[in-house]
């Protein structure tokens, strides 16, 4: 409501207004638009406001370029120096570009990739929109390569963030209303770019193109306004991110679409566009380089951690016990411990429930062990419902706080399907402290042990017994030796 007010308001003074009021209004949109999102912000209490801080910055610059047009409008001047008008532009339009990929990637971080992608493929179906419909006409008025340049990098930009912030529309129904100003400011500001650089823009359409500018200057302050700035801006929660697809065929047609359109006029005969051949790669193959850049952090994260809860797997927990223990023989402070943990009665809640059932408990155990151990100390799932702890600087007394602690924080029903499900666990735990190389897997063999030793006592007693100081069980390792993780995995799994 108070939105359409406002724009009301400066579409009055745009239609009955001169050419100074009207560069005045937009000057005036544009710090408007920042006051209200700096505001936005603070009301909102938005947590990562880096986005919007970069949105606030490209205002200010676009301002800039506002102010120029209003000294000239005030001197009679037909239009300003463009050294006051190109730069200040084209960097309020990178800098929003910027500030879009932010919000989608902290918005929805499980489709971040998807979100790069559908960035690439705006900026990629800009090329015929200009090559086809915007530079015949610009070249036709005799627009020099500085308006040719500006309004190009504006295209690529704007139609960027679009299909960016279309890719978020598909899922995310909490910032519906914050995305919707978002799309409002970008349709005005390209309607005004096509209505000056494309249609006549004298006598009563004078007024047509600043006014499409200022009210997509106050539909992007209204967006940072609502109160649905905050759920648009919010981090999703994730455990355990899928790994991205590098569809190659997708993006291989985007990138081939620039060059075509920009090549075409020469393969007819025809000087080859330069500009878009020069400013579309120097967008899209940042975007593409991101976008491999997380496909392959993701790989590397899937090969190191579950996927189900997100924690590191029997790999990755050797790799990690190996430097510990180098570090120990090597004089480190302290012990080092390893926990075994195994849920008792999670197969029957399997069979009953179903898979469901079953993985939620799995990653209501994976949190739970997380938030009782220490900062530092290593948790694992190394397949089915087993779960290893590795402890550095942890002595029996530690080891014994631990596993206590562990085993109470599992024991706690856990909700799904409006009912409580419970499972309990098997705890074995096991200490070393001689300064010399012990395997991982003889370490994780000797924790087994004393979990299924857990396993055979009590029903009801079900908690773990003493830690086991491995150096005071010399029958364990009669012969101590240094294994490569992956042969260690091999020979526990067997």
């Amino acid at each position: 409501m108070a939105f359409g007010v406002v724009a009301a308001i400066f579409a009055a003074g745009y239609v009955y207004g001169g050419a100074p009021v009207r560069t005045g209004l937009m000057l005036l949109s544009g710090m408007v638009a920042a006051v209200a999102i700096a505001v936005g912000l603070r009301r909102h209490r938005v947590i990562d406001q880096r986005p919007w801080v970069l949105v606030i910055i490209a205002l200010l610059l676009l301002t800039m370029a506002n102010a120029a047009w209003f000294i000239a409008a005030l001197q009679g001047v037909a239009k300003p120096p463009d050294l006051l008008v190109v730069p200040p532009q084209l960097g309020g339009y990178v800098f929003m570009l910027a500030a879009s990929l932010l919000i989608v990637l902290r918005h929805a971080p499980r489709d971040a990739s998807g979100t790069i992608d559908a960035a690439v493929w705006g900026i990629a179906l800009a090329a015929p929109l200009w090559e086809f419909a915007f530079r015949p006409r610009m070249l036709s008025i005799g627009m020099g390569t500085a308006g040719l340049f500006l309004v190009l990098t504006q295209l690529l930009v704007l139609l960027g963030i679009c299909g960016a912030l279309l890719r978020v529309a598909r899922t995310s129904e909490a910032g519906r209303t914050c995305l919707n100003y978002l799309f409002a400011s970008l349709g005005c500001t390209i309607l005004g770019i096509a209505l000056v650089n494309m249609g006549p823009v004298s006598g009563e359409n004078a007024s047509l193109p600043a006014l499409c500018f200022a009210v997509g200057y106050l539909a992007l302050g209204a967006a940072g306004l609502h109160p649905s700035v905050k759920q648009l801006s919010e981090p999703a929660a994730n455990l355990a991110p899928p790994t991205p697809k590098l569809q190659l065929g997708l993006l291989g047609t985007a990138l081939l679409l620039i060059p075509l359109c920009g090549g075409l006029g020469q393969l007819l005969g025809q000087p080859a566009d330069g500009l878009l051949l020069t400013i579309a790669p120097l967008l899209s193959i940042p975007l593409v380089l991101v976008r491999i850049s997380r496909l392959k952090h993701a790989l590397l994260y899937q090969a190191t951690h579950d996927e189900l809860t997100g924690l590191v797997n029997r790999r990755h927990l050797f790799t990690e016990m190996q430097k510990a223990i180098a570090a120990h023989a090597g004089g480190a402070p302290g012990d080092l411990a390893l926990i075994y943990c195994d849920l008792n009665g999670f197969k029957p809640i399997n069979d009953e429930h179903g898979h469901e059932a079953g993985d939620a408990i799995l990653r209501a155990t994976a949190g739970r062990i997380t938030d009782a151990v220490r900062a530092g100390d290593v948790v694992a799932r190394i397949g089915g419902d087993e779960f290893l702890i590795f402890c550095a600087e942890a002595d029996d007394a530690t080891a014994r706080a631990l596993g206590d602690r562990i085993a109470r924080s599992i024991a706690a029903p856990v909700a799904w399907g409006g009912r409580d499900l419970g499972v309990t666990a098997a705890v074995g735990t096991v200490t070393w402290t001689e300064r010399r190389i012990v395997a991982p897997d003889e370490l994780l063999a000797a924790a087994d042990e004393q979990m299924y030793a857990d396993k055979r006592g009590s029903a009801q007693r079900r908690q773990h017994l003493r830690p086991e100081r491995l150096d005071e069980r010399a029958q364990v390792l009669p012969h101590v030796v240094q294994v490569d993780p992956v042969e260690a995995e091999g020979r526990v799994a067997s």
